[in-house]
């Protein structure tokens, strides 16, 4: 009976210590899922800053399209320039 009682507990204690195993273990992937988190959200704000600087660009862009238009449509035409001779 005694016998049996030791291998129980020796049986426990394997047990005990595969647990502790995977806690650690667990623990480990726990820091990694934050530290990938983090790298995401820092990456999720560096594309949010490239978009940001996109809709500067287009809107300069639109600017410079609609200086364009204007020019072209209120310039004189060759035409109706008057010549000083």
């Amino acid at each position: 009976m005694s016998y049996q009682l030791s291998v129980i507990s020796y049986q426990l204690s394997v047990i005990s210590y595969q647990l502790s195993v995977i806690s650690y273990q667990l623990s480990v992937i726990s820091y990694q899922l934050s530290v990938i988190s983090y790298q995401l959200s820092v990456i999720s704000y560096q594309l949010s800053v490239i978009s940001y600087q996109l809709s500067v660009i287009s809107y300069q862009l639109s600017v410079i399209s609609y200086q364009e238009i204007c020019f072209y449509l209120f310039s004189p035409s060759p035409q109706f320039i008057i010549h000083n001779s």
